[in-house]
């Protein structure tokens, strides 16, 4: 499927067929490469394309990459030098679920150190060092690192954050105190294996990893200190009982069958098989040191050289290694003077959506590219990353899934304004875009699971500063943080995501107790023209609160989310902090926990009245009040909706239903039973006779959200 929304270049229908579909009625004349694993290598493959095409060759070229696994020692980069042409493009194809790039070490030379401990030598490095890793794969399954605790996390107290005076870069010292017994085997970790150790801390939205400096043993706990180059005020500032830890790669904790420890000071990685794994047998495999990203494309947008008409089919990229992207904020904390480690440890700062993660694929300057029925899996990172530049992407038929952040990052670095409108964003619609511009690019009938397994803060899907893009028919589920996140701007600054399209997506299993402050589907920032339609969304489940359904942030302006089937959430099934004029139609929220429906933060911001459209929904709970205390002030139309408390309470924000109605609100609206087919079984399909029909309720088939065809999963809906 190919999306032409908006775009100027009707042409890109017609590339779409000659990257996906492989046909081409030109003359020019097919060069075609084969890769074998004993033969031509996807790095000689590309090199010999770069330099017929150096040498004038103007012909469409063919690789085909045969069952294999190939391990990639260094990025596979595409330049413009490397682009095809619309009528004569380059194409990648392999055997789909047999050909691999890897970019991982396979470790051998196992034995048996007893008491259920394996070890094996620590593989070298490009450098002759000794490889660093943080992921560990045994025989396809991520290998949990030893872990203190085992499951859950612990909670902390007493947090301080200081700057050390003189230091370049920063050097800030960072204090807490973990009261809890379980915490009690840290202290015992010697000095010289902490700078091994990490710290993993959540704080409602946000994630942060810091390597260990200092323990020690505290009444009923322990002590702990790390440093950072960052001073973060909210690392204190939290301390409000939200803020949970973990520690990773801790000796003492490597007590469980299937953990594993990395050993810096033997030079061994240790394993604990699981019962009945063999590890004469085993296919052991780790991340190769430093390479996080297995394939690379680098345009130059700002001088408008794009790398292009390039697509990828039946290939997979698999083990890819962390690292942490400096952004603009810590930039400017360390006036560029902290360069993050080649090797070591990974340290991360708070941020939204793992925006300091890379991804094993990344893009600068990319359009007109592909990927179809390919898999991108056993990543510490994003599975894909769209920067500056990139347009007319597309991921269609594509399974992500074992994901150290999240499975789709596509946005600029900001919200540049488009050409003719001048160096500053304004809170108005754009229908233009520029050389830098993210724009018209699809995300379809993907498969996008089990991220957030090395950095929570991942999303399935984030669309930052990006217009024009669509994510449709996608299963995107057992993901930590939120499903799929639209916009990048907090407030009424202005926002060049607009135009964006959320449709037919099946987005549940979300957040699990852990991370909090999320929504199925997540928005920000002005966003006229976009549209969340056809979704279905459930069990979202946060730590302390949020949770949401729909989720309207700071700013939204002018969504709309229509015809959503929204059920089992933490908090409501929509919420909305404060926006202007977005609206929700025609959606179905049920079983929703703390609020059934709607919760709103505030009505006025900077001065500018909030305002919300809530019509023609049908809303069912079961003891929990219908919405929030904070409704009742912001400003919209409520109309043609039907509320249903199964235990007749029917609360509106502490109001009762008639002195709802006396606030001037919910014109041709009912208090009465929607009458589902079967709610408790969670059909939610209507009778004929529900009153909901007579208030205008369009009904629709939610069982045409998610993937179809092949990759549809296994029981089709999830309800």
């Amino acid at each position: 499927m190919c999306y032409n929304g908006r775009m100027k270049h009707a042409s890109f229908v017609f590339v779409c067929a000659l990257v996906f579909a492989g046909t081409r009625s030109f003359s020019f004349a097919d060069q075609v490469l084969e890769v074998t694993p004993d033969g031509l290598t996807p790095q000689q493959a590309l090199a010999k394309i770069r330099a017929a095409k150096a040498a004038g060759d103007k012909g469409a070229w063919t690789v085909r990459v045969k069952a294999g696994t190939y391990p990639l020692a260094e990025t596979l980069t595409f330049g413009p030098e490397d682009s095809g042409t619309p009528e004569a493009p380059v194409k990648w194809i392999g055997e789909a679920g047999k050909t691999t790039f890897a970019g991982g070490e396979p470790i051998t030379g196992w034995r048996d150190d007893g008491g259920g401990v394996w070890s094996a030598a620590l593989p070298k490095a490009p450098d002759g060092k000794r490889a660093f890793f943080e992921q560990l794969w045994v025989n396809g399954r991520r290998a949990s690192r030893a872990r203190l605790p085992d499951k859950g996390w612990l909670k902390t107290q007493d947090m301080t954050c200081t700057e050390e005076a003189g230091t370049v870069p920063k050097n800030v010292i960072e204090k807490l105190v973990v009261a809890d017994p379980a915490a009690a085997p840290l202290a015992k970790t010697p000095a010289d294996e902490l700078g091994w150790a990490q710290m993993c801390l959540i704080d409602k939205w946000t994630f942060a990893r810091r390597v260990l400096r200092g323990v020690g043993a505290v009444s009923n706990g322990v002590a702990v200190t790390t440093h950072a180059p960052v001073a973060w005020p909210n690392f204190a500032r939290w301390n409000s009982g939200s803020t949970i830890v973990a520690f990773e790669n801790v000796r003492a904790a490597f007590d469980a069958p299937g953990e594993w420890f990395y050993d810096a000071k033997a030079g061994r990685v240790l394993y604990r098989p699981l019962p009945g794994e063999d590890m004469a047998k085993a296919f052991v495999l780790a991340p190769s040191t430093g390479l996080s990203q297995l394939v690379a494309f680098t345009g130059d947008p700002e001088k408008e050289k794009y790398v292009h008409d390039i697509s990828f089919e039946g290939l997979s990229f698999e083990a890819s290694a962390s690292k942490t992207i400096l952004t603009d904020v810590v930039r400017k904390a360390t006036n560029g003077a902290y360069v993050p480690p080649t090797s070591g440890p990974t340290e991360s700062w708070q941020y939204q959506a793992a925006q300091s993660s890379d991804a094993a694929i990344t893009c600068e300057g990319a359009q007109r590219v592909g990927w179809k029925n390919c898999f991108v899996r056993h990543t510490a990172n994003y599975a894909f990353r769209f920067n500056d530049g990139c347009q007319h992407v597309e991921i269609v038929d594509c399974t992500l899934e074992d994901l150290g952040a999240g499975g789709i990052w596509m946005g600029a670095r900001k919200s540049y304004p488009p050409p003719g409108t001048g160096d500053k964003m304004q809170r108005r619609e754009y229908l233009t875009t520029g050389p830098k511009s993210v724009a018209h690019n699809l995300v379809s009938n993907c498969t996008i699971r089990a991220a957030g397994t090395f950095n929570p803060e991942g999303t399935g899907v984030a669309i930052t500063h990006a217009s024009f893009c669509r994510v449709i028919h996608c299963d995107i589920h057992d993901i930590m943080y939120t499903g799929v996140s639209v916009g990048w701007v907090w407030g009424w600054g202005g926002s060049v995501a607009q135009h964006n399209e959320i449709a037919y997506n099946r987005i549940y299993d979300l957040g699990k107790d852990e991370m909090s402050d999320m929504g199925g589907v997540y928005t920000l920032g002005t966003s006229f023209g976009t549209r969340v339609h056809h979704n279905v969304i459930h069990d979202v489940w946060s730590y302390t609160y949020g949770g949401w359904g729909l989720y309207t942030d700071e700013g939204s302006e002018d969504v709309v989310m229509e015809h959503n089937l929204v059920w089992n959430t933490e908090d409501g099934g929509f919420h909305q902090h404060y926006g202007v004029g977005n609206t929700i139609r025609n959606n179905i929220f049920a079983w929703n926990k703390s609020i059934g429906a709607f919760r709103a933060s505030r009505d006025k911001v900077n001065d500018v009245p909030c305002s919300v459209n809530f019509v023609g929904n049908v809303v069912l709970v079961d003891g929990s009040p219908f919405m929030g205390g904070g409704c009742a002030s912001v400003k919209g139309v409520w109309a043609n909706n039907v509320w249903w408390d199964v235990q007749g309470k029917a609360t509106f924000g502490g109001t009762k239903w008639s002195d709802w109605q006396k606030q001037d609100r919910e014109w041709n609206s009912v208090c009465a039973d929607p009458l589902f087919v079967d709610a408790k079984a969670f059909d939610f399909r209507l009778k004929p006779e529900s009153p909901a029909f007579t208030r205008g309720f369009k009904a629709w088939d939610y069982a045409e959200a998610g993937v179809r065809g092949a990759h549809a999963l296994p029981g089709g809906a999830h309800w």
